[in-house]
């Protein structure tokens, strides 16, 4: 593959910049190919956490301390401040930009660039759009999906790119909504001449959070010492009088987290052997010495929380926004969900 930038621009923020480039990155490393990152503007440019754990995962950083110009990834910059009308990328901060792909490509042969989206500040589009020409990039457009998004709004956003976008990828498609998007709105932005690389389904470990993420957010304590905290959880189950027996209601799923009374250790008991990954437990009195014996001997963290089982169940309603991208397990998962789901070949063609 030759020297070259693929850039990577969404129309929101959380619409899976991050995932798809560390997912490409390791497609690309399975491959043989010679490809870093860069993320030349940032909200926290001394302690950017993409940068971070690329970095770390990718690029060889030495340690996890996430400060930036790491090897392969220089320092961001803050994000440019630019007027609606004013003017876009600008010689000197165009000249800064260049050098520091130069200096990326001495090494590799692609440059994986994470973009500002096209919202993150006043003028974006034409700074972007800019930006490409710059540095002839290829261009690569990322949507998540939501109700109401059109041809027309996809169209509009890809537009000032031109002939250096080389598709529109469409992320995070509901289940109910994959045969509509891919017969709908893919079918007519290739009808308009607006290529599209593919569309991602929503995937729920992609929106896991960790242990550690969940004891932080409900302000519960530990009962021993915790293990395994950043062990992603996927689901919640009640564990309250159910019909089913215990094995086939708590053994129906990976990844899960179960939420139930101090005072019910025969349901702790029997998630603990069904493949739990975290105990909740409500009501705030400690369990049993044998809970404690069984949970220790699985490995199995156990958070204690003040609030009935039903008040826990809600307050873990906001969870999802605190999920991130920063593990390697999801990034395999988007890897995979790459190889399945998205032109691979048209995108090398493109960058070939």
């Amino acid at each position: 593959m030759p020297l070259g930038v693929l850039q990577i621009v969404s129309d929101g923020p959380r619409a899976g910049k991050t995932c798809l480039a560390g997912g490409l990155l390791a497609l690309l490393a399975e491959t043989g190919q010679q490809a870093s990152y860069y993320k030349p503007f940032s909200q926290t440019p001394e302690n950017d956490p993409d940068l971070s754990f690329v970095s770390r995962h990718f690029l060889g950083a030495p340690d996890a301390t996430g400060a930036p110009g790491t090897p392969g990834a220089p320092a961001p910059l803050p994000l440019p401040l630019v007027a609606a009308f004013g003017p876009p990328l600008g010689e000197r901060l165009g000249s800064h930009i260049r050098k520091e792909v130069g200096g990326i490509q001495e090494k590799a042969s692609l440059v994986v660039m994470e973009s500002p989206d096209l919202t993150a500040f006043p003028g974006a589009p034409a700074f972007l759009s800019e930006l490409s020409a710059s540095l002839d990039s290829v261009v690569v457009l990322l949507f998540r999906y939501a109700k109401g998004l059109t041809a027309a709004k996809v169209i509009a956003a890809a537009t000032p790119f031109g002939h250096r976008l080389a598709g529109v990828i469409i992320n995070s498609v509901t289940a109910y909504r994959v045969r509509e998007v891919k017969e709908g709105l893919a079918a007519e932005l290739r009808g308009a001449g607006v290529p599209v690389l593919g569309a991602l389904p929503e995937d729920r470990g992609m929106l896991a959070v960790t242990v550690l993420q969940i004891a932080d957010h409900l302000g519960g304590r530990w009962v021993q010492e915790p293990v395994n905290t950043g062990a992603l959880i996927e689901r919640f189950l009640i564990g309250g009088n159910i019909m089913d027996s215990g094995p086939t209601y708590f053994g129906r799923y990976a990844n899960q987290a179960v939420i139930t009374r101090s005072a019910r250790p025969d349901i702790q008991l029997t998630s603990l052997m069904s493949g739990t990954q975290c105990l909740i437990l409500t009501e705030g009195a400690e369990p049993t010495n044998y809970i404690k014996a069984e949970a220790q001997e699985r490995e199995v963290p156990v958070l204690l929380v003040e609030g009935n089982t039903l008040d826990t169940a809600e307050a873990l309603g906001g969870l999802v926004d605190l999920a991130n991208p920063y593990s390697p397990e999801k990034t395999a998962r988007f890897a995979n969900l790459l190889r399945q789901h998205l032109e691979l070949a048209a995108l090398s063609s493109r960058l070939g």
